[in-house]
């Protein structure tokens, strides 16, 4: 589908970029909520804090799989209203969460509570390509980016300040009505773009979804995609582990230190600029060479040494990810909707596998295995610029 035009009254960038940085908070911080719950909700239903932490998996599981099916299915529901539905649906499930007194329960509450959260990921991305400017995608796609990277210690900061004062149940309650907003947000203020003429059978979708992986142009991108949380989760996961059992940090310090590296998200600000005076795949280059550089200096013991490493490391992530998203959009032509289900999709793999290295039990051992994956994608980028100079000689 080509851009679409819309007059000043139906496109405000305001109110786009408001509501897109809102809900890529909110939504993605549904992913992190039950951390700080764990203990409280293991009281409340009676089990361990190891099953208690199922409501976390459950969640992730079909956050997954929901990522392949609104993506892919989004252009015959329409892109605006699987957004809304998805919001409103959401706020019923986290009313109902409150009510509920048994985990088995609860636990497949949160699993439709994940799969409706993804209503919003790879849609968020295919609507920008369809109803924003070229000028106005970089910038929107960054917001969406650094809500989406800042949800991790936002949504933990958020559900144990509402924890103190209401306790866990009051969690999904605040959720809820932050979703009914954004809900009520969508609704009047997002212009809505049309459907294509002919929308495609869902056998053909589906069969063209399984294809897109193995194409040769998205192969490498596809790669560095799995990489990105894959690194990001297993870097904060080996440090934190580091504050707590080698510096004897508390957990509300390490999670304070963790915010510190959240500044790095302001280098998204220029990613736009970046990308267009150097070249997306140049950025993409920079961002993975910063996230290498961030892996190094962590491997110090020096408090300083470790919060600059987590700045950088913060920062040539969010710089990765936009250009990431614009050149696989690009490379999807027509099937850019199901290349960014894709995208998204694997994204969320690797940030699964990024919590499994949690089992080489060295911090140094981990660093350095990060170090190697994040050089492989490094080859990666080069050989994808490679091949596109051989193709344009």
């Amino acid at each position: 589908m080509d851009n679409l035009q819309f007059n000043k009254k139906d496109y405000s960038m305001f109110h786009i970029i408001t509501f897109f940085s809102l809900t890529a908070i909110f939504i993605v911080s549904n992913l992190y909520i039950m951390i700080p719950l764990l203990d409280s909700v293991s009281i409340t239903f009676s089990i361990s804090t190891t099953q208690a932490s199922l409501s976390i998996s459950a969640f992730s599981f079909f956050y997954a799989f929901g990522l392949i099916f609104f993506g892919s299915l989004s252009e015959r529901f329409g892109l605006k209203e699987t957004i809304s539905v998805g919001l409103f649906i959401l706020t019923i499930l986290m009313i109902v969460s409150y009510y509920i007194s048994n985990f088995s329960a609860f636990l497949i509450l949160r699993g439709f509570q994940g799969f409706w959260a993804a209503t919003f990921a790879p849609v968020s991305f295919i609507y920008i390509f369809n109803v924003l400017s070229l000028k106005h995608q970089g910038i929107t796609i960054a917001v969406i980016n650094t809500g989406f990277l800042s949800a991790g210690v936002v949504g933990q900061l958020f559900s144990s300040s509402i924890h103190l004062f209401w306790g866990w149940e009051g969690v999904f309650i605040a959720l809820s009505l932050l979703y009914l907003l954004l809900f009520i947000y969508s609704l009047k203020c997002l212009p809505r773009p049309t459907k294509p003429a002919q929308s495609r059978s869902v056998h053909s979708l589906i069969r063209t979804l399984l294809k897109i992986p193995f194409r040769k142009d998205l192969r490498k991108l596809y790669f560095i995609t799995f990489t990105i949380l894959l690194t990001f989760v297993a870097y904060y996961t080996s440090l934190e582990n580091y504050y707590s059992t080698i510096l004897g940090f508390l957990p509300e310090n390490t999670l304070l230190i963790r915010s510190f590296g959240l500044t790095g998200l302001l280098l998204t600000i220029l990613s736009n600029k970046i990308s267009g005076r150097i070249g997306f795949e140049n950025t993409i280059f920079m961002g993975l060479t910063l996230m290498l550089t961030g892996v190094l200096c962590s491997t110090s013991s020096i408090i300083l040494f470790l919060i600059f490493g987590s700045v950088i490391f913060v920062a040539g992530t969010s710089i990765t990810i936009p250009s990431l998203i614009y050149i696989i959009s690009i490379k999807g032509a027509e099937n850019k909707s199901l290349a960014i289900s894709m995208y998204s999709f694997i994204l969320l793999i690797g940030a699964s596998f990024g919590s499994v290295i949690t089992i080489i039990t060295n911090y140094y051992a981990k660093l350095a295995f990060l170090s190697l994956i994040l050089l492989c994608s490094l080859l990666s980028i080069l050989m994808e610029k490679r091949s596109k100079l051989v193709s344009a000689s």
